[in-house]
């Protein structure tokens, strides 16, 4: 094989051929395909998803990525020993005990609430909502900016809620809301455009979930259209690391609050109740769950979402995946609401919780997410003990007192609208 030269035209370019036997071949073709062979060679020696040099490192490390747990994740994931399957629950499963009702006119309703009052008078109750997520089930765009009634989003009600008690109570009670890399700046552009609500500054708070990266079915990194990493939101269960990493936490211990209330951004019915928080001061538990009776819906499927039950003995929250197939769903009469109340000292510490493998459509192609879940947090046991004690208090979930009204999509929102304002105002 040699190798000649011959101008392409009068103004001195020359192209290179090859001679390859008796025939001419144009002399970029091994360029052609040595850079074939370049990217070959680049896909055999990234390792792992979590080293493509597509990822966007400084997005990652703005947004807490925890490598070092997803990358463990992961590799589970592609040794085959975490899967959609591996999560769900082999052992025995029974019924919660001792599920205490929310009931206002029971005999001892007045001592409770007393001592959540006297709690919201020292100023020891701030409220979380989870504000994070994708924004996607409302077009693009933010579910906590979307107006509920009367020119009033989300975001605002639960500020009006937080007002309203703080002003009946004579205390500040910091709202502080959990956002991500996809709803940060939007929420903060809703805020400040009213006013932060009337809120003073150090009584709205907000910090961001971390941020993660989605993989194919094959366990290698999923990358969209224009080859770009696709990122998401890991689950609500990475609230307890954000909120002490990002330092909000401390504030909130500084200021003397004990006890943090805890709901979904879109579940207007969590509002602050002295009875509901006087019922886990008494329990003298680390967390408190809030539970409903389960319904079945028009198609006679049982409502999904984690129920109490008791896991080989153990009391916990157990999400709806991760119960058998063929569970009968019947025989745990309550699920959870997501609402829930935390002690401050006991989140202190790192809660180390389960990431799920779940599968999402993205771009009309599966992709898999690494996930955790906040109420699981009740079933983390060391040595035989819960970290989080649990407290289960079944509440009502519809009517003046409701604590349960979710919106996932926007014809929730167009059903429930004047039931929301009913229950609000």
């Amino acid at each position: 094989m040699g190798r000649v030269l011959r101008p392409v035209d009068g103004v001195g370019r020359w192209q290179g051929l090859l001679t390859v036997g008796r025939a001419l071949v144009p002399g970029n073709f091994c360029a052609v395909i040595l850079t074939v062979i370049s990217k070959a060679a680049d896909s055999l020696f990234v390792a792992h998803p979590l080293d493509d040099p597509r990822l966007d490192r400084s997005f990652l490390r703005k947004f807490d990525f925890d490598e070092a747990g997803i990358r463990a994740a992961m590799d589970r994931v592609r040794a085959g020993e975490l899967t959609t399957d591996s999560s769900r629950i082999t052992g025995r499963i029974e019924p919660a005990p001792e599920v205490r009702d929310l009931d206002f006119e029971a005999e001892d309703a007045p001592g409770i609430a007393a001592e959540g009052e006297a709690a919201l008078r020292r100023a020891e109750v701030a409220v979380v909502v989870l504000n994070g997520g994708m924004a996607t089930r409302f077009g693009g765009v933010v579910k906590g900016v979307v107006e509920v009634f009367d020119g009033l989003t989300f975001i605002a009600l639960k500020a009006r809620d937080v007002q309203r008690a703080a002003d009946h109570y004579g205390a500040a009670i910091p709202l502080v809301l959990m956002n991500s890399f996809a709803t940060e700046d939007e929420t903060a552009e809703h805020v400040e455009a009213h006013d932060r609500f009337g809120l003073a500054q150090d009584d709205l708070l907000a910090f961001h979930q971390s941020i993660s990266v989605r993989l194919t079915p094959q366990g290698e990194l999923f990358v969209d259209e224009d080859d770009r990493p696709s990122y998401h939101a890991p689950g609500h269960g990475d609230f307890f690391r954000s909120i002490r990493v990002s330092g909000v936490l401390g504030r909130l211990r500084d200021r003397g609050v004990r006890y943090i209330l805890f709901s979904n951004v879109d579940n207007l019915g969590a509002t602050v109740d002295p009875l509901v928080v006087g019922h886990h001061v008494v329990s003298g538990k680390a967390m408190t769950a809030e539970v409903t009776q389960k319904r079945r819906t028009a198609s006679g499927a049982w409502d999904k979402g984690g129920a109490p039950a008791l896991v080989d003995g153990r009391l916990q929250i157990v999400e709806g995946f991760r119960f058998p197939p063929d569970f009968p769903q019947e025989t745990l009469p309550d699920f959870s609401t997501n609402n829930m109340i935390f002690s401050v000292d006991h989140l202190e510490r790192d809660i180390p919780l389960q990431r799920h493998l779940v599968t999402k459509k993205v771009d009309g192609r599966p992709a898999l997410q690494l996930e955790s879940i906040a109420c699981e947090a009740s079933g983390v046991y060391v040595g035989g003990s819960p970290y989080l004690p649990l407290n289960l208090l079944r509440v009502p979930r519809e009517g003046p007192k409701g604590r349960f009204f979710p919106v996932k999509e926007p014809v929730d929102l167009d059903a429930m609208r004047s039931v929301l304002k009913a229950r609000l105002t």
